[in-house]
């Protein structure tokens, strides 16, 4: 029987802020910076199960059954502080990261959602962490997986040759994606900050308004997003604490690409 995978997607809203107890003011804003101040965020949860697909209904689960147990999960959570009104992060610091495994821990505890393939969590549209079920023949008796996924996207404008005599703007989505343990003090993959700013001196200062057509790492092969993404690599391998797992681009045309090494 066919095995396939369901993704249930739906919004919910909340506040943070980022606060270890056992650290003072000072060297809590000194880690998390601006998000260490009280905000909120519009959430974007995604649910994929997976399960064999029953070949009397065509589905893994009743679609109508997947909405009502993720909203219920969510309910709890809904237009509520995490820091104040939910006992899970009185000791954990409510980061994507942890506010993910969280509830991975909850669609977990249903007997319906036991066989949950991963978690997706974006909070507003360039920062989003996943969890995805670990490999391997044991891998639904795992409880949770062991590391997660941070995506932290980019807006990037280059230019470059369409052919001999002819330029053209050419603004990219960039996608950095980065795997680790989350760190059980600060809640987080990698800092963020860092990130950033890694991005920003490699990429961004180096690359924006430049002609990618006469980069010196192209020789003569053709600007596209596969030889782009190449000369990008080795510049965010050395992605401080956590490892550089994948880079995305998408362009003005909608095209994406995917690329690891």
């Amino acid at each position: 029987m066919a095995r396939s995978t369901l993704t249930k997607r739906i919004e919910f809203s909340a506040s943070h802020r980022y606060f270890n107890a056992e650290w003072d003011e000072e060297r809590n804003r000194q880690v998390f910076g601006p998000c260490f101040q009280e905000h909120g965020h519009n959430y974007l949860l995604e649910v994929t199960l997976g399960g064999r697909v029953d070949p009397v209904t065509g589905m893994i689960i009743n679609l109508y059954d997947l909405k009502q147990i993720v909203t219920d999960v969510l309910e709890e959570f809904d237009h509520k502080h995490l820091n104040f009104d939910m006992p899970y992060f009185e000791r954990l610091v409510p980061t994507p990261e942890n506010l993910a495994l969280v509830l991975w821990r909850k669609f977990r505890e249903r007997p319906e959602t036991r066989d949950i393939a991963s978690i997706r969590l974006c909070e507003g549209e360039n920062l989003w962490a996943e969890l995805q079920q670990p490999n391997g023949p044991a891998s639904r008796d795992n409880a949770e997986p062991a590391e997660a996924l941070l995506t932290r996207r980019y807006a990037l404008t280059v230019r470059r040759n369409t052919d001999a005599s002819h330029e053209e703007t050419w603004p990219l989505a960039l996608d950095v994606t980065v795997r680790g343990p989350i760190d059980p003090v600060t809640g987080r993959v990698m800092n963020i900050a860092a990130l950033d700013e890694r991005v920003r001196e490699q990429v961004l200062d180096h690359l924006t308004d430049t002609n990618v057509s006469q980069h010196p790492d192209l020789a003569a092969r053709p600007a596209t997003l596969s030889t782009l993404a190449k000369i990008l690599w080795p510049r965010l391998l050395d992605v401080a604490d956590a490892r550089l797992e994948r880079l995305r681009l998408t362009d003005h045309h909608g095209l994406t690409l995917d690329y690891s090494e």
